[in-house]
């Protein structure tokens, strides 16, 4: 991930694939603010596995990051095959890029909010 690339790839060096997504929930508190509705460990879950069911070859490239305490703010960009429902639209089997800003806040190494903003997809 040196290259700022999430990538759902399996096997790939130091990325992460659909098996580690477990891995990933450990960085997110039992409970914590996504888009300022309080949410579980679940329901992040949830969205991770709904995001990677609807584009299986996801790819979330960070192009900057700045960090303020406990914030930290990311500009990416979202690439990838829209192949099954993501973000409540149908499928278009069509490839798709858009950017975004994504800010969370981070308690004893575990994010406790979120915040994200992306162009229209």
């Amino acid at each position: 991930m040196s290259d700022g690339t999430w990538r759902r790839t399996p096997g790939a060096r130091g990325e992460p694939s659909r098996r580690s997504l477990g891995g990933r929930l450990r960085y997110v508190a039992d409970e914590s603010l996504d888009q300022g509705r309080r949410v579980t460990r679940d329901d992040w879950r949830r969205k991770w596995a709904g995001m990677m069911a609807g584009c299986p070859d996801l790819e979330i490239t960070v192009e900057h990051t700045v960090v303020d305490g406990e914030w930290a703010a990311n500009r990416c960009t979202m690439r990838g095959t829209h192949t099954g429902e993501l973000f409540g639209r149908p499928p278009t089997g069509e490839r798709f890029e858009f950017r975004g800003i994504d800010m969370i806040r981070v308690r004893d190494g575990q994010i406790v909010e979120h915040w994200g903003f992306a162009e229209g997809f």
